[in-house]
């Protein structure tokens, strides 16, 4: 049994007659005749009652047809699932980043051009952001981490300085600009090995020839920004993941050489989908 005879049966009962169901299906009329034919002759049966004036239902072309009625309303809601779809009035992109801000932002200004698309978003590191865009368990990350990989598609969001963040009561807090030397000559507090800012925070340290022993290995942003606030140290992050606060503040490093470069990221070679096509057009607000 083929999809097209099934067709072809049910535009016949719904019309009355094979003419007609041609028109409806823009077949032949015999093509139509056909389909109708090998379907009877396929299983042995008899569908309908053939007379000059027209066609009438078997009892168990009745019974089929009401099969077809669903068959058919299945396919109508498939094609306006995937039109609607590809129009973008619906859908679900899954996301995970390592900027819960700049991910936020980027959400927002596509959810509200596409309110009908939702979004799964989640939070982690840097690598494990990377790991699962390459692992095709999500359609996209928002990271910084280094876009190296030749299977990678990525458009940068955003690029920062990074900046020094002190306990606001210090006296170094009163200061406008800060070395890496005058730096490290406080109480530091690093991220975990994974952070790009801390790699990037390393590269300059050993670029200006400093060695630092921290007080206190934190992971996560909030984490550091939270002991910087007890006092424990100072630390550093880009300028963006700055969290307002009024126990803490930061200070431009004026020596700094790197930027946190925070992209949009995807698998270049995944097909092609219309829901990431619109969001890598996005611009976050």
């Amino acid at each position: 049994m083929q999809y097209a005879q099934l067709r072809a049966f049910h535009a016949v009962a719904e019309h009355g007659g094979f003419s007609k169901a041609a028109a409806a299906l823009s077949l032949t009329q015999p093509a139509v005749s056909d389909h109708v034919r090998r379907l009877e002759q396929d299983f042995g049966v008899k569908l309908f009652d053939r007379a000059a004036r027209g066609v009438e239902l078997t009892e168990l072309g009745r019974r089929l047809f009401a099969v077809t009625r669903q068959m058919t309303s299945c396919e109508r809601d498939a094609r306006q699932l995937l039109a609607s779809a590809g129009a973008l009035e619906s859908g679900t992109l899954s996301l995970v980043a390592d900027a819960p801000d700049l991910a936020i932002k980027l959400v927002g200004a596509f959810r509200r051009r596409y309110p009908g698309v939702v979004v799964r978003l989640s939070i982690a590191n840097a690598a494990e952001c990377m790991q699962r865009v390459l692992a095709s368990s999500v359609d996209a990350a928002i990271t910084a981490a280094p876009q190296v990989h030749s299977r990678l598609e990525a458009r940068v969001l955003r690029r920062e300085p990074l900046v020094a963040v002190v306990p606001a009561a210090s006296p170094v807090a009163r200061r406008r600009r800060l070395t890496y030397e005058a730096l490290a000559r406080e109480p530091m507090v690093f991220r975990e090995a994974q952070s790009v800012t801390q790699q990037l925070l390393e590269s300059e340290l050993v670029r200006k020839g400093l060695q630092v022993r921290p007080v206190l290995y934190v992971d996560g942003r909030e984490a550091l920004q939270t002991a910087v606030a007890q006092g424990v140290g100072v630390g550093v992050i880009a300028h963006a993941e700055f969290g307002e606060s009024r126990h803490i503040r930061t200070i431009p490093l004026e020596d700094c050489q790197v930027q946190m470069i925070e992209s949009l990221t995807r698998l270049a070679e995944r097909p092609s989908s219309n829901l990431l096509d619109a969001l890598f057009e996005t611009q976050p607000e």
